[in-house]
C-alpha cells in the first residue's frame, strides 16, 4: 500500500504561523525574554562570526607619534570645548566693552564700566577715582562718545551725557563733498539731542553728515564719532548761521556697558 504524503497548504502554513505569532505576542515579557536569551545562547557563536571581523582592531603602531582612535576622539573633544570657551570669552569681552581700541597712541587706556543707574541725561557707573577716573574724561558707548565724566568718588562716577545742556564738547563736522571739517561746539538740549552753535551758512551742511568729538589734549587723542546731523536749518535768531541738531550715534537706553578713556602719563607707561 502506497504511503500517503502529507502536503501542507499555504493557507494552513499562514494560519499556523499567525497563531504562533499571536501566542508569542500574548506571552508575558519574562517568558519572551528567556526565549530571546536562549536563542542567543544557542546561536551566539554563529551570530558573532561576522561582527568579529567588523570590530577587528589593528595592533597599535610602535611610533611615538601614534595616537589611538580613543585618545584622538578625546583630544578632539577637549579641543572643541576649548574653542567654544575661547569664543564665549570673546563674546563676553565684546559685550562688556563694545569698544575696539583704535587709538594709535600707547598711552591711551580704557576703563570698562557697568551702568548701575541712569537719570535724565546722565549715567552712574561702577568705576571711580580708584580706577583712574577723573572729571572731564570722555566716555564711550558702542565705540562712540556719549558723554563726559562729571563727578567722581572712590568707586562710582557720574557721566553727563551729550544730550545734557551741562555737557559742552568741541566737535568737528565732516563735509566729505569738499573733503574738509568744520569746527564748532556742541551742547545738549536736555531732550534726546544736542545742538551745534554759530556755524556760518556759508558752509554747505545737511542732514546725515557725521559729527565727531575733536581731539583734546590730555583727554582725547583722536576724533571719535558722537552722532549725525538730524536737522540743519537757517537760524531763527541769527539768519546768517545754521541751527544744527545732532542725533546721538546710539540710543542711550540700549547702552549697559561703557568705557572711559584714560590717558596715562609718560611715567605710568
Amino acid at each position: 500500500m502506497a504511503r500517503k504524503h502529507f502536503k501542507l497548504s499555504k493557507l494552513t502554513l499562514f494560519i499556523s504561523l499567525f497563531l504562533f505569532g499571536c501566542i508569542l505576542f500574548l506571552l508575558p515579557q519574562t517568558a519572551t525574554s528567556k526565549l530571546n536569551f536562549a536563542f542567543i545562547d544557542i546561536f551566539g557563536y554563529f551570530l558573532n562570526m561576522g561582527s568579529s571581523a567588523t570590530y577587528y582592531h589593528a595592533p597599535q603602531s610602535a611610533s611615538p607619534d601614534f595616537v589611538s582612535r580613543q585618545d584622538y576622539n578625546r583630544l578632539q573633544t577637549a579641543y572643541a570645548n576649548l574653542q567654544e570657551e575661547l569664543s564665549e570669552q570673546k563674546r563676553q569681552l565684546e559685550k562688556l566693552s563694545n569698544v575696539r581700541l583704535t587709538e594709535p597712541d600707547p598711552s591711551t587706556g580704557l576703563v570698562l564700566a557697568k551702568v548701575v543707574n541712569r537719570k535724565e541725561n546722565e549715567f552712574i557707573i561702577n568705576r571711580g577715582s580708584g580706577d583712574g577716573l577723573k572729571a572731564g574724561q570722555y566716555v564711550l558707548g558702542d565705540n562712540a562718545v556719549i558723554g563726559l565724566v562729571e563727578q567722581v568718588s572712590a568707586d562710582i562716577s557720574i557721566v553727563r551725557l551729550i544730550t545734557s545742556s551741562a555737557c559742552k564738547i568741541p566737535v568737528k563736522i565732516s563735509a566729505t563733498d569738499v573733503n574738509t571739517y568744520f569746527n564748532g561746539t556742541m551742547q545738549g538740549n536736555d531732550k534726546k539731542e544736542a545742538v551745534i552753535l554759530n556755524i556760518p551758512q556759508k558752509y554747505k551742511l545737511k542732514a546725515g553728515i557725521n559729527v565727531y568729538a575733536s581731539p583734546k589734549a590730555g583727554l582725547l587723542q583722536s576724533s571719535r564719532i558722537v552722532g549725525r546731523i538730524s536737522k540743519c536749518a537757517p537760524g531763527e535768531r541769527n539768519p546768517v548761521v545754521w541751527d544744527i541738531t545732532v542725533e546721538p550715534a546710539y540710543e542711550f537706553n540700549d547702552i549697559t556697558d561703557v568705557a572711559v578713556i584714560v590717558l596715562k602719563m609718560p611715567g605710568q607707561l
